[in-house]
């Protein structure tokens, strides 16, 4: 049953942790206040929302009461940062900080609060994205921080947070389709495709791809073959991809296909001649393996000329983000 003391002292703690900026700078006090006012008053809608829902996702509310938690007890702290995006895109955040274990929070921008009247889901889903990322931080805290500095598992974390932000939606939000924005609505429809068209709008990544690639390091084969293996996929991209479709959008994924191969292509083989050959990080040089550099190579010469489809990342958030603007 909702827990209308622990949330009044869970309202207690949001108040005493927004008075400064991640800088540590004090804020302007009647901008402060004004966003105290607005974030709690969101947050207590967001428990409402989660506690009095007839439709219930038991992942879901365990990872939102985990957070909710450490949030009670003041070990996780949300702060205000007014240098974050002011749009739908970039106006949150889950900060760590690696030299400084204890410098974990929560960020919000001016944004958060400025759409919460219009676009309520939205905003929900937002949150819930950095709960889970904060979750994902103290549940698998030793592959979170490899992540910092690891591409793949990067990825792998923030197609985590967009995942629950989906399942939030679909769960709890979908009964009232009026209230849905664009993004929201892309994020209902792409879960059953496992977030593939979020992933290539959002992040310029095939999850397909990366995934056929990262399994490489796992399978039963000496590091030559596993190496071979990754030139052979690069030269079937090179051999197949081809820019003929009408279709803006099918020629933008065309390019983020290869963008992925190329991106990721330093962690894929690291991760192989480490796992299966012992190589260590430091004496790690992707220069070592020049086939793996010629197909590179060539997959970014087709990448540059044809580049122009990548407009379409930029278009399509101008897109959502004037939809939300209006």
């Amino acid at each position: 049953m909702y827990n209308v003391m622990k949330m009044r002292n869970l309202i207690l703690v949001f108040l005493l942790i927004l008075f400064h900026s991640v800088t540590g700078k004090t804020i302007v006090s009647n901008d402060i206040k004004d966003f105290e006012k607005k974030f709690n008053r969101i947050m207590v809608d967001l428990d409402s929302v989660i506690s009095n829902s007839k439709n219930q996702d038991k992942i879901l509310v365990e990872h939102y009461n985990f957070i909710k938690n450490k949030i009670y007890n003041k070990e996780l702290l949300i702060k205000y940062d007014s240098t974050l995006n002011n749009d739908f895109f970039g106006c949150a955040g889950f900060n760590i900080a690696i030299d400084n274990s204890k410098d974990i929070y929560l960020s919000y921008g001016k944004y958060v609060v400025d759409k919460y009247q219009k676009y309520p889901a939205l905003v929900y889903a937002i949150i819930i994205n950095t709960f889970q990322s904060a979750y994902d931080y103290y549940n698998h805290q030793r592959l979170f921080l490899i992540s910092t500095k690891n591409p793949i598992e990067k990825t792998y974390f923030k197609i985590d947070a967009l995942t629950l932000e989906a399942l939030f939606l679909k769960v709890y939000m979908n009964d009232s389709p009026n209230k849905l924005g664009y993004f929201e609505k892309l994020l209902i429809g792409d879960l059953s495709y496992n977030l593939n068209s979020v992933s290539t709008l959002f992040e310029e990544t095939d999850l397909g791809l990366l995934h056929k690639i990262d399994m490489i390091k796992s399978e039963k084969l000496n590091s030559t073959k596993s190496l071979q293996k990754f030139i052979d996929i690069g030269t079937e991209l090179l051999k197949n991809t081809d820019f003929k479709s009408d279709s803006k959008w099918k020629n933008y994924c065309s390019v983020v296909t290869l963008k992925t191969y190329v991106y990721y292509s330093r962690q894929v083989v690291f991760d192989v001649v480490h796992i299966k050959d012992g190589v260590t990080e430091n004496s790690f040089k992707l220069e070592n393996y020049p086939e793996i550099l010629a197909t590179i190579k060539k997959l970014q010469d087709i990448i540059k000329a044809n580049s122009g489809f990548l407009s379409y990342y930029s278009e399509t958030l101008k897109l959502y983000s004037d939809f939300y603007n209006k």
